[in-house]
C-alpha cells in the first residue's frame, strides 16, 4: 500500500491520516493485523470519539519511516 504521495506504508512508519470534509486527523504507527491489512496504534487525534486502533485508509501521509529516515515530500528536498 502506498500514501497519497506514493510513500510505500510499512509497519513501524509514523503516519498522518485525514478527513478533508470533516478536518479531523489521526497520527499513529502502522502495523499488521494478524489478518494481513495495515492497521494503525492512534497516538494523537483531535476527534474525541477517535478508535485507539483503525485501518490505514487511503488519505494518509508516511511522515516518519520505520528506520528513522523522513520522506522526502514530508522533508521539503528535492529529489
Amino acid at each position: 500500500m502506498r500514501d497519497s504521495f506514493g510513500t510505500r506504508i510499512e509497519s513501524g512508519d509514523y503516519v498522518l491520516s485525514a478527513a478533508s470534509s470533516s478536518g479531523f486527523f489521526k497520527l499513529g504507527v502502522v502495523y499488521l493485523a494478524p489478518s494481513g491489512r495495515l492497521m494503525m496504534e492512534v497516538t494523537r487525534s483531535n476527534w474525541d470519539r477517535a478508535a485507539r486502533r483503525s485501518e490505514v485508509g487511503s488519505n494518509v501521509l508516511v511522515l516518519r519511516k520505520a528506520d528513522g529516515t523522513v520522506p522526502t515530500v514530508v522533508a521539503g528536498e528535492e529529489g
